[in-house]
């Protein structure tokens, strides 16, 4: 090794050394910057690198832009480590004193730059709310048609607008200086589907004159709430009803009985108020059977009503005779 190169050496280790010590200021920012720097010292470039990007996004400094940058070019990012050092060359310089690291960050940033690679996406027929994307991430209209630095590797391309079919790329980014363009052509519209109106106004009429055929009728559809299962349920409600007071004239009737047999135990009864009880507890007792009567056969009307009630082809029709009303229930079930 020359003299010439060890005094190179120590002149930029004169530089990047103290950058350890002009890092941010919070515990946390702090702690993940040191991590940073131990990951890159171990070889572990990509841990490191994401240490130290993280510790800049919560304190960002002339240090640790520096080392962000630093890492970011071993990585092979150059475009990544270029803006670092351009962001650190521009803060140095606010700071009005840091002439030493500014200079360093603009020398770094300076010798990066013929090496970029750039990425241009030309949009000549652009449309109203076109949406471009590139690997997700928004590539806003102000750097369409400009070709901008970008990081080794292979990235998507999309672009979308309601109402257009998508489109999208693939273009790989090497290593070198070079500029790569993709080109998003015209989007395609989507179709339109034509509403029934539409449709019925576009269809072929008849010639005034020709016989038209009958208009065949609708084929009746399986709804699940049609009349007869409205019906229906109504009926249950009324089956319901009639089974629960029959429940209740029975829970009366045993208490009129129990009360009964307590004044007269014996088979005949001189007590008046006795008899008076066991009749009422009788006629309780067949009231609460009629009841029960109605009330299944109105719950078995109901579940017949339900299943007729599929089809939507019922009829009813009133019957008499012997005395008595009813309805009788035709259909296809």
């Amino acid at each position: 090794m020359t003299l010439v190169d060890r005094a190179c050496i120590v002149a930029v280790a004169a530089i990047v050394c103290p950058l350890a010590t002009a890092h941010a200021q919070s515990a946390e920012a702090e702690a993940l910057f040191r991590d940073g720097r131990d990951l890159v010292k171990q070889g572990k470039l990509a841990a490191g690198c994401d240490k130290l990007a993280a510790s800049e996004r919560l304190e960002t400094s002339v240090g640790t832009l520096l080392n962000l940058g630093d890492c970011r070019e071993k990585l092979g990012r150059l475009a990544s480590a270029w803006a670092a050092f351009r962001k650190a060359e521009a803060m140095a310089k606010r700071a009005n004193g840091d002439d030493r690291r500014q200079a360093e960050a603009s020398r770094r940033a300076a010798q990066l730059e013929p090496r970029l690679p750039n990425l241009e996406i030309d949009v000549p027929h652009p449309v109203e709310g076109l949406v471009v994307r590139r690997d997700g991430e928004l590539v806003g209209q102000a750097q369409w048609n400009t070709a901008l630095p970008i990081d080794q590797g292979s990235y998507t391309i999309v672009a979308e607008a309601t109402g257009y079919q998508a489109w999208r790329t693939t273009v790989p980014i090497g290593f070198g200086a070079s500029r790569e363009v993709v080109v998003i052509p015209p989007l395609e519209r989507l179709p339109v589907a034509s509403s029934p109106g539409v449709a019925a106004a576009r269809s072929p009429q008849p010639p005034i004159g020709a016989a038209v055929p009958p208009a065949t009728p609708p084929t009746p559809g399986a709804g699940t709430w049609s009349t007869m299962r409205k019906l229906s349920v109504g009926v249950a409600a009324a089956g319901t009803v009639a089974l629960g007071t029959g429940i209740a004239f029975g829970v009366h009737a045993n208490a009129l009985r129990d009360q009964a047999n307590r004044r007269c135990p014996a088979v005949v009864c001189p007590d008046p108020e006795g008899l008076a009880l066991n009749k009422r507890a009788q006629t309780a007792a067949a009231r609460a059977n009629g009841l029960y009567i109605a009330g299944g056969g109105t719950l078995a009307a109901a579940v017949v009503l339900w299943f007729v009630g599929i089809s939507g082809e019922t009829v009813v029709v009133p019957t008499a005779g012997d005395g008595r009303l009813g309805l009788a229930l035709s259909g296809r079930f």
